[in-house]
Formats: structure tokens, C-alpha cells, sequence
């Protein structure tokens, strides 16, 4: 099976046109390099790399990662022609050229899943590196119900019919590889993750990870769902409220105190909550949009969440001697954050295999419901030029050789022979 190998690049240092010149030999298909904004002082070493036989397509300015991998993808849509994906590498060295190919043979036995290259993070991994990567991970786990050890990986095989939508995907740099997944964490697209060497060099200084600013993009990305979420929920108090004063102080006002009450508070919440499914089903983290299945799920938890609240504040007030609007405030904020994760793990989401080690020799039938169907079929290219905003020259352009995809993509076989594997299948 061939695939395009993409690498973005800035201001690549020494390695680079070695590792290009390793991951050509390796015949895996046409090498794609996107210079992003590297300037001329870098322009001997992608001429190099465009007379070894790689498509060299330039930025004139740095856009960022994200912005390079896009330009990628639409070039892609336009030379396609018989490849069955791309895989994305960095053009440090990081990715050794045997595991872009663990990655080339996990897209072809497992089709339609996006394939990852996860790093272990074991001693000796940059504390940087290793921290970053453990929060993000941790965050993606409790926000969006993602659970991977790396999310951060640049060694990715993207398999085709899930192009076109990530040209759609938010994000111009290091924000853009976790807005993929959760891009195919809403469509139930399954991910198969291959153990990858984790390589550094001189520390990863010569990483253009900009510590403020990209963690500050990619912190806000995290956070974007939960601070949605916080706002649906605030617009359902405002229209509770709202909704209660005018039947309690205007519509309601000829019955008794009690029944007042009552049928002011029943339906002001039942409004609010309208408003609140409405909202949530437009989420990030949201799987599963057919308000069938999920506004049944949602008012059952409404309906536990309303006794609950009862039954806390009832016994904050009695138990604690606590304020009775103290009380509210406190047990209903509890509750929003608990209704937070029920609603990510149940009452929006979808059955989605969790990720599975290539090579395991689990049977992955389950792992394998072809996500392709699902994906939007864009085959018609727009022009190029117009998409990638004056994405430069495309230089050094290779042909693809004639080849034709090998028949074996219906299953995750063992992966090497003579190779000692657990036997069954650990997901991560």
C-alpha cells in the first residue's frame, strides 16, 4: 500500500534532509514538505530536498503547524492519485523511518481508523515534553472522554475520506492536532494506536513549541468546552429565573401561594431545560445529536438532578445548618459539574471502541466498523492556488510510480513475524 508522507517543517535543522532522504529510500510513496515560512536563509535546504525528488510547497510566512498540515491536505486532494492516505511526521528526527512504516502497515490492516503514533514517556523524556503531554492527556480524558497516553503525536496516518473535513477542523498550529481529535471523537472514528520509539535530541531544543503562546492556544481549546457548557448552563439559570418571576409576580398571581409556587417553579425549569438540551447538543464533546435517544437520557438526568438538588440542599439546611441559598448555590454547582460528565459519557455519546495496539492480535471487528461511510466524500479539488492563500511555489514535484494497494485491509494481523506479542489486545 502506498501513502503520501507529509512533513511539515520550520527552520529545519541538520537532520532534516538526511531523515527525508531515509524515509524516500524507504519507498513508502511520494514525500510531501511543507516549508512554513522557514525565510531564504533556509532555501539551499529545501532545494536540496526538491532535487532528491520530494514536492516542496512553501509558505511565505510562518502560519504554523496546523496551517501547514492544511495546505498538506489540500495539495493531497488535488494529487491524490492511487494513495491510500497520508501519514504526518516531524521533520526533526523524532519519527524513526521503521515506525512511519508501523504506522503505513496500521493504516492498511485497519482501515478507516485514524492511526496514531504514541510515545511511552518513560526516563529521559524532557520534562517539558513529559509534562505537557501528561496534562493535555489528563484533560482530554476529563473533558472530552479521550483517553490516549499522547495526544500530541505528529506521527499520525489519516486515512482517505476524512480529508476534506479536517481542511474544516479549527486551528492554525500545535491546537490543531488535538482539535483532530476531538473531530474524530464526535464522528465515533476509532483510533489505532501504534507504540512508537520516543526520540529526542539535545534535550528538544530545537523544538519551536512556544511555551506561552501555544500553550495558551492549546488551553483554550481544552477549555472551550467546558466554558460553552458553563455558558448553556448560566443561559438556562437566566431563563429559570426570569421565566419563575413572571409566573409568580404576574401570570400566576390569582392562585393560592402553594400552587403558585409550584407550578411557577415546574414550569420555569422545564423551559430552562429546553433551552439547556439545546444548547448542550451543539457541544464539542458531542457524539451523538439525534434528539431521540438523547432527550430521553437528558430528562432523566434532569429528573435526578432535580431530586438531588432537593435532597442536598434539604440536607445541607437541616444537617449543617447551612443558608437555604447558600445551599442551593453550593449543591447545584456540584451538580452542574457532575451533570457535565454524565451528559460527555452518556447521555450524548455513542458507542465508540476504545483504542486498540496494533499488533495485538485481538480480533478487532468491533474496532473495525468502517468509520468511512460516516466521513463527507469530498472528491471534487478546489483550486489550489485560491485555497492555500498564496501558499508558494510547488517546486521539486515527484511522480507518483505505478503500484497497487495490497488486498490485505481487513484486519489487524500480527504484526511482524518472529516478533514475541502479548497475544491479546491492550487498549489504552
Amino acid at each position: 500500500m502506498r501513502v503520501c508522507i507529509v512533513i511539515p517543517a520550520y527552520e529545519p535543522g541538520g537532520e532534516f534532509v538526511p531523515y527525508a532522504q531515509e524515509v524516500l529510500a524507504a519507498g513508502l510513496g511520494p514525500v510531501l514538505v511543507v516549508d512554513d515560512g522557514s525565510g531564504p536563509a533556509y532555501a539551499p535546504v529545501f532545494a536540496a530536498l526538491a532535487e532528491m525528488g520530494c514536492t516542496v510547497l512553501t509558505h511565505e510566512q510562518n502560519r504554523g503547524k496546523g496551517a501547514a498540515l492544511k495546505t498538506a491536505l489540500r495539495w493531497y486532494g488535488a494529487h491524490e492519485d492511487g494513495c491510500a492516505g497520508i501519514v504526518t511526521a516531524d521533520c526533526d528526527g523524532q519519527h524513526t523511518v521503521k515506525d512511519v512504516r508501523r504506522v503505513c502497515e496500521a493504516m492498511e490492516a485497519c482501515p478507516g481508523t485514524l492511526v496514531l503514533g504514541c510515545r511511552d514517556f518513560g526516563p529521559g523524556t524532557p520534562a517539558r515534553s513529559a509534562t505537557g503531554n501528561r496534562v493535555t492527556s489528563a484533560a482530554m480524558r476529563v473533558l472530552y472522554n479521550i483517553d490516549l497516553k499522547d495526544t500530541q503525536t505528529g506521527l499520525r496516518g489519516i486515512p482517505n475520506g476524512m480529508h476534506g473535513d479536517l481542511l474544516e477542523v479549527r486551528g492554525e498550529r500545535y491546537e490543531y492536532e488535538l482539535n483532530m481529535l476531538i473531530y474524530a471523537k464526535q464522528r465515533s472514528i476509532p483510533y489505532t494506536i501504534v507504540p512508537i520509539e520516543t526520540v529526542y535530541f539535545n534535550n528538544n531544543e530545537g523544538s519551536h513549541y512556544r511555551t506561552v503562546a501555544d500553550s495558551a492556544r492549546i488551553i483554550h481549546q481544552l477549555g472551550s468546552g467546558l466554558v460553552q457548557y458553563a455558558m448553556s448552563a448560566g443561559l438556562s439559570v437566566v431563563v429559570d429565573v426570569f421565566v419563575y418571576c413572571v409566573l409568580v409576580k404576574w401570570l400566576l398571581l390569582g392562585l393560592p401561594l402553594a400552587p403558585r409556587l409550584f407550578f411557577a417553579a415546574v414550569i420555569a425549569r422545564t423551559l430552562s431545560s429546553v433551552v439547556n438540551y439545546t444548547c448542550n447538543r451543539r457541544l464539542p464533546y458531542v457524539q451523538n445529536k439525534k434528539i431521540g435517544p438523547t432527550v430521553a437520557k437528558y430528562y432523566c438526568l434532569w429528573l435526578a438532578q432535580l431530586m438531588l438538588s432537593f435532597v442536598g440542599v434539604w440536607a445541607a439546611c437541616t444537617g449543617l445548618h447551612m443558608d437555604d441559598m447558600l445551599a442551593k448555590l453550593l449543591v447545584d454547582a456540584l451538580l452542574a459539574v457532575a451533570s457535565y460528565q454524565v451528559q460527555l459519557r452518556w447521555v450524548f455519546s455513542e458507542k465508540t471502541p476504545r483504542p486498540v495496539l496494533y499488533g495485538s492480535g485481538e480480533a478487532m471487528a468491533a474496532k473495525r466498523t468502517t468509520a468511512q461511510d460516516g466521513f463527507a466524500q469530498r472528491n471534487a479539488a478546489p483550486d489550489f492556488a485560491r485555497q492555500t492563500q498564496k501558499a508558494g511555489p510547488v517546486t521539486g514535484q515527484r511522480g507518483f510510480a505505478a503500484g497497487e494497494m495490497e488486498a490485505e485491509a481487513d484486519k489487524c494481523p500480527q504484526h511482524a513475524a518472529g516478533r514475541e506479542d502479548g497475544g491479546r489486545g491492550a487498549a489504552l
